[in-house]
């Protein structure tokens, strides 16, 4: 996999409430949370880094990010929707309920996050990569995979529903539960394991399996 790394210098600390109104934002070091509500509003955040932010207090809207890395972050519930990522690296952060619907991300790795819900319905994933996290129950509904890799990921009850999946591999991940329709499992790679929860799935039943 060539997932390629976001260009991020040592950048400026700042406050959000300073750079509110700035429409372009780059090489921005942000570590405090805030109490008020913010909207950042068709902003392009450019090499700048998150350390630590609740994001509970703070909205985006028509906003881009290239080049960021966001660590320790609580992303909850927050609408990436129709955004544009390129080269994000996500490390040890929480997704719970996040929406990344029709969004293009490109480059964008998921390291050590918990990110039960998340909505990738209809996005363009090129060059994805979640690496030891827990994406149970997330939806990939309709989504365009281009280069897609789970590594030691928590999939339970994930639905892949008219994606094309072929050659990802989802061996060293938990799929117990997923829901695939038939197009999405074409081409995918399990282990021995795996195939026989796969084929029970759909009702099969294989004479001389053994549990």
């Amino acid at each position: 996999m060539k997932i390629k790394s976001p260009k991020v210098n040592s950048g400026d600390l700042v406050s959000f409430y300073d750079v509110l109104n700035n429409e372009e934002l780059s090489n921005y070091v942000f570590e405090e949370n805030v109490d008020d509500g913010l909207e950042f509003v068709d902003n392009i955040f450019d090499a700048c880094v998150f350390k630590g932010i609740n994001f509970s207090n703070i909205k985006f809207k028509d906003i881009d990010l290239v080049d960021c890395v966001f660590e320790n972050c609580d992303l909850s519930n927050l609408i990436f929707d129709n955004k544009y990522l390129n080269r994000v690296s996500f490390k040890n952060c929480k997704f719970l309920a996040t929406s990344f619907i029709g969004s293009s991300l490109k480059d964008v790795s998921f390291e050590g996050c918990q990110s039960k819900y998340l909505n990738f319905s209809n996005s363009k994933l090129n060059n994805v990569l979640f690496k030891d996290s827990n994406l149970s129950e997330a939806s990939f509904m309709e989504a365009i995979n281009k280069n897609l890799f789970f590594d030691n990921v928590d999939l339970y009850r994930a639905e892949f529903v008219k994606i094309n999946l072929n050659t990802v591999d989802f061996s060293n991940s938990d799929i117990s539960g997923v829901m695939f329709d038939m197009n999405s499992l074409k081409g995918i790679v399990v282990d021995e394991f795996q195939c026989k929860n796969l084929i029970t799935m759909f009702g099969v039943n294989v004479r001389g399996m053994v549990d």
